[in-house]
């Protein structure tokens, strides 16, 4: 586009707002393109006509059907989520956009653009009756038009003795959380994990946390953390002051502790902000507000440029760049981050009846104990400044979680959006300043305060509708409902080997660009009939009197990793005719559709494209299904 958003004048408003989402996105865009390129035809494809199916020969996405007057014009705009709360931390509706002001770098700007969402604006939707077996729709749920939210549960951060208590506490939050709030979990160990995908559906979101990625286990956390004594520490008494070898031993293991602390202590932030990334990539594109509720029980404060008081390396890596990055990320996507400490109350380790330390001196207690509340207070400063970078809120020394995961959900719930186009066009990288008020006592206002205005994130290759796309098809998306669209899947007799041919196409999948052996590996073919509400479906008149439906239908197959491991377009040209448009109001709308795809695959993402009005539907189906009889209309 080289830096030019091109805007649909008849959906100016939804592409403006997937614009200012891709604005520093460029490289989790980048990896995004590079999934969709790969697709290929590794798929057998069944019309109602029988016809043969066809071989994708381009990998770029197609065009919109249908004449479209564009505008090429440059598009600069900030979007900001602004959370009102009262003195007693409730949420403030039913301001008007008169009542906030707002200024850049200290110069009043203009708010183009203002919209209040609140709980209680949810629609919601017929209830149906239950679906056959193998049987899947994108139902529109109670609450689906609230902010999104990602529990992020921090293992690695968080000390063993901990974690039973906070994984008991995650569960009796979901089984209590509000009616139809939509969740996606992630858990982050030796790396990020999605346990479940966005849903309302507690089963779901409860049996998630009884994954084995989300038991107890042992983390990259010091054995000393938390103020408990060192081991030089227990050599710095009297009876070694005098002895000059002794000392230089003390040194030398001073050196060793330092440095072993150092090394984890690194390695935790790079992969708290390699997580944060990953999420980042993973929401972008999703219109709205996103909650990330970091849960954790020790937060790495070296995230943050001279904030570890215990390090006595100086040339500790300054992980503040990647920070602003993985904060930049976040903030453009409308992610607000909610750190919450999961240990409660915290208490000094020292006092612990557990703790089998001895110190010699009043001045070593008084060190150790000095030593603690700077850590403690470290973290807490590190919680409150992500918040405030990204608009949320961090909640500590509180013994109840599962109430204060609560707070966050309804704290995010409620929001304003409010944008304005920069008075200082001039977008060099650096970082500016945001102020909103609001002349009402009492009032906490909380929202992010700073970006970079950075015109080298904008991606140059990338629009709003090929981002569409891929986040429809996205493994754990919240699913496309633009169209209403029912799945019904029958498997077709056994697994068969891959051939020659089919291993060439699976390699460029990332789900096995690194193997070498493909014995293991087999093909299920599937039957899809597919249901769409007729009244939802845009019509063109053909030459002969009659009215055409266009569709096309992409296919996404990934593994336990969430790794893709099987993709596919069908051509645009799959054609449906009606005799009128009463015709298609009356009935359902008919597709079938046979595809081959990996045996091992967990789950299979379905997207369903009406070409000429440009709506889509999904919905995502896990791995195997049982065998039911043949599919008949």
């Amino acid at each position: 586009m080289d830096g030019v958003l091109l805007i649909s004048l008849r959906a100016h408003l939804g592409c403006l707002k997937r614009f200012l989402v891709l604005l520093l996105t460029r490289h989790a865009l980048a990896a995004l393109l590079a999934v969709l390129a790969a697709f290929s035809v590794l798929s057998r494809q069944a019309t109602s006509s029988q016809t043969a199916p066809q071989r994708q020969t381009s990998q770029e996405l197609p065009p919109t059907a249908g004449p479209q007057a564009k505008i090429r014009a440059k598009v600069r705009q900030v979007l900001l989520d602004v959370v009102v709360t009262d003195r007693k931390n409730l949420p403030v509706t039913g301001l008007q956009q008169e009542e906030f002001s707002l200024s850049e770098d200290g110069q009043p700007q203009k708010i183009l653009y203002f919209e209040a969402h609140s709980a209680s604006s949810a629609a919601r939707a017929p209830a149906l009756p239950p679906a056959p077996a193998n049987t899947f729709r994108n139902v529109s749920t109670e609450n689906s038009g609230l902010p999104l939210n990602v529990l992020l549960y921090d293992l690695l951060n968080t000390p063993l003795t901990d974690q039973p208590f906070a994984h008991l506490e995650i569960v009796k939050f979901l089984r209590n959380r509000p009616a139809g709030s939509r969740f996606a979990i992630f858990v982050l160990g030796d790396s990020l994990h999605l346990l479940q995908g966005f849903t309302d559906d507690e089963n779901q979101l409860v049996a998630a946390m009884q994954h084995k990625e989300a038991r107890p286990h042992s983390t990259l956390l010091p054995r000393d953390s938390g103020g408990r004594p060192g081991a030089t520490e227990q050599f710095s008494g009297p009876m070694f002051s005098s002895d000059a070898s002794a000392q230089a031993m003390i040194g030398r293991l001073q050196g060793m502790e330092a440095l072993t602390r150092r090394f984890y202590l690194e390695r935790r932030v790079e992969q708290t902000l390699g997580a944060f990334v990953e999420i980042a990539r993973f929401l972008n594109g999703l219109p709205g507000r996103k909650n990330l509720i970091w849960l954790s029980g020790s937060f790495p404060a070296n995230v943050f440029p001279g904030a570890d008081p215990l390090d006595v390396f100086t040339g500790t890596a300054n992980f503040s760049p990647a920070l602003r990055q993985a904060a930049d990320l976040l903030t453009i996507g409308q992610v607000a981050v909610y750190p919450v400490d999961i240990r409660g109350l915290t208490v000094d380790p020292f006092f612990d009846a557990s703790n089998g330390a001895t110190h010699r001196t009043p001045a070593e207690i008084s060190q150790t104990h000095k030593n603690f509340m700077q850590e403690i207070a470290a973290e807490q400063d590190a919680m409150d400044q992500i918040a405030e970078d990204t608009g949320g809120h961090a909640f500590y020394n509180t013994n109840g979680l599962s109430d204060a995961i609560a707070a966050t959900t309804t704290d995010g719930a409620n929001y304003y959006t409010l944008s304005y186009a920069p008075s200082n066009a001039k977008f060099d990288g650096r970082l500016r300043k945001i102020r909103v008020q609001l002349p009402r006592r009492g009032a906490h206002l909380a929202y992010r305060h700073s970006y970079l205005a950075d015109d080298s994130m904008l991606d140059q290759g990338a629009d709003p509708e090929t981002m569409r796309l891929q986040v429809a098809l996205r493994r754990g998306a919240p699913l496309a409902q633009e169209l209403f669209l029912q799945a019904r899947l029958a498997p077709q007799g056994r697994a068969r080997q891959v051939t020659k041919e089919e291993i060439a196409q699976l390699a460029g999948f990332p789900a096995f660009a690194s193997r070498k052996k493909w014995d293991g590996v087999s093909i299920q073919r599937y039957f899809i009939a597919y249901a769409l509400d007729g009244s939802q479906v845009s019509l063109e008149p053909a030459e002969d009197g009659r009215l055409h439906a266009r569709f096309e239908i992409l296919i996404g197959a990934y593994d336990e990793e969430n790794r893709t491991m099987f993709g596919y377009r069908s051509p645009l040209e799959k054609m449906y005719v009606l005799k009128s448009a009463d015709d298609a109001k009356k009935k359902a709308i008919r597709l079938r559709h046979v595809v081959e795809i990996p045996a091992a695959a967990a789950w299979l993402r379905v997207v369903v494209r009406d070409a000429i009005g440009d709506r889509l539907g999904s919905v995502e189906i896990p791995l195997p299904l049982p065998v039911i009889p043949p599919l008949g209309w």
